[in-house]
């Protein structure tokens, strides 16, 4: 019997405003780039610690860590929380969502912020765009912090996808499950709200939460409506041609890379090559946990990225 408690302790804030935030947007070659950040009159330096949210999330996907931090008294300093290019409210004009251009996008973000530095925080497909920011060698990143972001086995399921359907099973539906969706357009979001609306979504979750039935409304609406499987195809393909073992032992600052021991999406094989290419991740497996623990459990979560001491 798997011990509950703590377990998705803060529905997901869709008004930054609760967090003394503020909106902002920013003109990009993508379009719209919106996001929520640090009131101006509560600037505390000129370090920020930039939020990158995964597939079918935005923003407003790092409120329950957030929450937990102020539950805790931690500070996190200045924070910019982004939607990503096609997701959330922010723009994808473009037939691409390369990474490399992204992640200039979001750096230019954080200096036309008034941000000279910055920690990088990413959840799986973010937690792979901030591991290519940070491969690129720019000395305004400080450290990487990741949640089910090593994405060994998604590469690998974009490189080889008949091939991983019989060793890596659960990724590879999972992609093949997206790419059918997208070809389907709206059609295939329509039943995957009629799905939701029926209550068949935590079925699709198995293996991406360790309790799907566990889960508040805030976040299993967040899911359907943050759907976006024709922006996942197109950052899927950045893993056509990727190498991570080069890029990513290329990294020189922290890292500190939490895992969810239950997750089948970025599973634990991929924390072990995580650190075997990276001497300076420090890895840890949150138990109870599988592909959402910033949300599951935020609390043991919010120790593995910034250390904070759990009574």
């Amino acid at each position: 019997m798997k011990n509950r408690d703590g377990y998705f302790p803060f529905e997901l804030e869709l008004e930054p405003e609760c967090l003394g935030l503020v909106r902002g947007a920013a003109s990009t070659a993508f379009g719209e780039l919106h996001y929520v950040r640090t009131a101006e009159e509560a600037r505390s330096g000129t370090q920020v610690t930039l939020f990158v949210h995964g597939v079918a999330n935005d923003w407003s996907t790092w409120t329950p860590l957030l929450r937990q931090a102020e539950k805790d008294g931690v500070d996190l300093g200045d924070v910019i929380l982004v939607d990503l290019p096609g997701f959330g409210e922010s723009q994808n004009r473009k037939s691409d969502l390369e990474s490399g251009e992204v992640g200039r996008v979001l750096m230019e973000l954080v200096a036309d912020c008034g941000y000279h530095s910055c920690r990088l925080v990413g959840h799986s497909m973010g937690g792979f765009l901030v591991l290519d920011m940070a491969g690129r060698g720019d000395d305004r990143i400080r450290s990487v912090h990741l949640v089910a972001g090593a994405y060994f086995s998604v590469i690998e399921t974009v490189q080889n996808p008949l091939r991983s359907l019989v060793l890596l099973k659960k990724v590879a539906i999972a992609y093949w499950m997206q790419s059918v969706l997208a070809a389907l357009g709206r059609p295939g979001l329509r039943m995957v709200k009629v799905g939701s609306a029926i209550g068949l979504l935590p079925l699709a979750l198995n293996g991406f939460l360790a309790h799907p039935w566990g889960i508040g409304k805030s976040f299993r609406k967040s899911l359907v409506k943050g759907m976006r499987p024709d922006q996942f195809v197109l950052a899927a393909q950045n893993g056509l041609d990727y190498d991570p073992d080069q890029h990513w032992s290329e990294i020189s600052c922290p890292i500190h890379a939490a895992f969810g021991v239950e997750d089948k999406l970025v599973p634990p094989r991929d924390m072990v090559r995580l650190a075997a290419i990276c001497e300076s991740a420090k890895t840890v497996l949150v138990g109870d946990s599988a592909h959402f623990p910033h949300v599951e459990r935020p609390r043991e979560t919010l120790a593995v990225l910034f250390g904070t001491a759990l009574s």
